[in-house]
């Protein structure tokens, strides 16, 4: 199932809205009688052409970056540090310079 539009909305509508379920970026191809189709070239049919706002979308990312960061500075056993206690030489030589 795929989101139809007439002309002059499509464009406006895959700039402003995302798939619900990959968050990536729509589509559009030409329907009948001046329509278009908005969908998601990743997921197709998987969610029925089911889209959120793009707003939402990067304030999701930006809220799982944040909590990222902070599982990685409350957890550092989970998130070992393959470089500590070497000196810059020893990872610049490991690096192969």
């Amino acid at each position: 199932m795929t989101a139809t539009f007439q002309d002059g909305e499509i464009d406006q509508f895959i700039a402003r809205r995302v798939c619900a379920r990959c968050y990536g970026d729509l589509i559009k191809t030409q329907a009948d009688n001046r329509m278009w189709d908005a969908s998601c070239p990743t997921c197709g049919d998987a969610w029925g052409g089911t889209t959120v706002s793009r707003a939402y979308a990067e304030r999701l990312g930006q809220q799982a970056l944040s909590e990222r960061s902070e599982v990685k500075n409350n957890l550092p056993d989970l998130f070992p540090n393959p470089n500590r206690d070497k000196t810059v030489e020893q990872i610049i030589s490991e690096l192969g310079f």
